[in-house]
């Protein structure tokens, strides 16, 4: 009796297997996967833009809007993780500048040819017979794949010029795999800062763009077995990015057509390297063993929902409270020059609240309830977290309010303007001639209006007074390099071309008066500087011209 009961439950094991019942699951008539990518979109923005395709995108298919990027939230690392389904470790793709032949990190594995393997090396590896594409407007994504595995490679001029051809593509030769690289919103967020009416803008025309790319797969008799995939490298804030916040590591990923569910929200955490393996399940290609992704598995029609969930995401990020006044790119407005500071806060959350601290620590639940604008008569910074009634809660917006009154001559600190041609880093400003130079109430480019373009370099001399002995922590957060010194000696240094990141270090220093430089320098494209302080007494802070002296 033993025996037979054996038999049956290794014939029930066997039927289980070949139905699909044991975590076999395969998607099902797709024949193409078309992958739509946005160059610097992020999710606060396409929400506060008018995208009637993205919209029924989601209607229709599957997404999240919690997708998370790598770090450094720049380019060519996050391009990257989605055409190989790895993080920088692996890839060793550092920075924009990284080249195949130019590289510090090598790669964990390489290919016949030298490289990391990519999804157009795992499509032909998998299936030769399969024809794969890639049409793209920056040519820095040219850099980052291995051009012997594409059958049809394009690097057009525009997001115009891309999208036409990649209409041409579908048309004419129908590939199995195309992966599209739009820059254009990349390009607004730079030069007119994220958040902005010329942001979104950007952001309506590639929800245009992508209508037009369905609607030619619709035209060539493909759309019926063609899953799409909408995605973003990044996000950003004010003019740049690379720093290390949820508007800019948080992109929409909105999957649809062939094969994918209707109008779901997708309970399981996605990341950018998910993207190449995603891609490479719809096809039934097989992955190479170094990549990190895993196929969103629950999107798909037929798939069981994700096991082992824990925890709850956070509030959207267009939860997050947004601290008023803020200038035209999104950045907090908080200088004010013998005035009170008037404060208001605002949030798309609606069934919940905000509550907000002045002392710089992050709000809890306890935190006083934002109800009514507040008036500063001093310098303050100000934290603001949205509360939902449903126990979530968002990450937290921050405003540097510096609240100055009685300003003499010698507040603030002196700068000099150079330029310069084709700079990585900060380059040796005593061998430089200055081409102007003025007064700042504080080291930032917010204080130098248009005088900053590319190929800038700026030093901001002068003294900071420190109320306490002490030890100080400084922090530059800069695009591209900066460097800061106290009496002579390099406290922080953030130089080299990169998008908006911090750098820190800190000093011992007595009470009084010390010598501070803090040195900058923009590459190319969009830029920034700020400076802060924090110490004894003092929380973390932009350092305010109260405590800056021209001598």
């Amino acid at each position: 009796m033993k025996f037979k009961n054996t038999w049956i439950i290794l014939a029930i094991s066997v039927i289980l297997i070949f139905t699909g019942c044991c975590n076999n699951f395969q998607p099902k008539n797709i024949k193409h996967v078309v992958i739509i990518g946005v160059d610097g979109m992020s999710v606060a923005g396409v929400a506060e833009s008018n995208t009637p395709n993205f919209d029924e995108f989601m209607k229709t298919g599957a997404w999240s809007m919690h997708a998370r990027n790598v770090i450094p939230t720049v380019s060519s690392p996050n391009w990257e993780a989605m055409l190989t389904g790895s993080d920088v470790a692996q890839t060793g793709v550092t920075s924009n500048n990284w080249r195949f032949n130019n590289f510090s990190l090598p790669p964990v594995v390489t290919t016949e040819n030298g490289r990391y393997p990519d999804i157009f090396y795992a499509i032909k590896n998998s299936n030769p017979a399969f024809t794969t594409a890639a049409v793209y407007h920056w040519s820095g994504f040219g850099n980052l794949f291995d051009h012997d595995f594409v059958d049809f490679d394009y690097d057009c001029t525009d997001e115009n010029a891309t999208t036409r051809k990649v209409t041409d593509v579908i048309k004419n030769d129908n590939p199995n795999f195309l992966f599209i690289q739009l820059d254009h919103v990349d390009h607004a967020g730079h030069t007119f800062g994220h958040m902005t009416p010329k942001y979104f803008d950007a952001i309506e025309l590639a929800d245009k763009l992508a209508g037009d790319i369905v609607a030619a797969s619709k035209e060539a008799g493909t759309y019926e077995n063609t899953m799409f995939l909408v995605v973003a490298d990044h996000g950003g804030k004010g003019f740049g990015h690379g720093d290390e916040t949820v508007a800019g590591n948080e992109v929409p990923f909105i999957l649809f057509g062939s094969g994918i569910k209707k109008g779901y929200e997708i309970p399981a955490a996605v990341n950018l390297v998910d993207v190449a393996a995603t891609a490479a399940f719809a096809l039934h290609v097989e992955r190479p063993q170094v990549w990190l992704g895993r196929p969103v598995e629950c999107a798909f029609e037929g798939a069981p929902e994700p096991k082992n969930l824990v925890g709850s995401f956070m509030a959207p990020s267009t939860f997050i409270p947004k601290i008023f006044p803020q200038k035209k790119n999104g950045e907090i407005d908080g200088l004010f020059v013998d005035e009170n500071a008037k404060v208001t806060m605002e949030t798309a959350g609606k069934e919940g609240k905000i509550r907000f601290t002045t002392d710089g620590s992050i709000p809890t639940a306890k935190s006083q309830i934002y109800s009514s604008p507040l008036e500063l008569m001093q310098t303050t910074v100000v934290k603001a977290v949205y509360f939902g009634n449903d126990g979530s809660q968002s990450a937290y917006s921050e405003g540097y309010f510096r609240v100055v009154k009685d300003v003499g001559k010698t507040m603030g600190v002196n700068y000099k303007i150079f330029r310069g041609n084709n700079w990585a880093k900060l380059p040796d400003f005593n061998t430089l001639k200055p081409v102007g130079k003025g007064k700042s109430l504080e080291i930032s480019t917010d204080q130098l209006g248009d005088q900053v373009n590319d190929y800038t370099g700026v030093v901001f001399e002068g003294f900071i007074h420190l109320p306490k002995e002490g030890s100080y922590t400084f922090s530059t957060i800069s695009d591209d390099g900066s460097k800061l010194y106290i009496d002579g000696n390099l406290v922080v240094d953030n130089d080299g071309d990169h998008g908006t990141q911090e750098r820190e270090g800190s000093v011992s220093l007595t009470d009084g008066k010390h010598k501070i430089r803090v040195e900058y320098f923009n590459g190319g494209g969009g830029y920034f500087l700020n400076v802060f302080f924090r110490g004894t007494e003092i929380t973390k802070q932009i350092i305010s011209p109260d405590y800056l002296t021209i001598n």
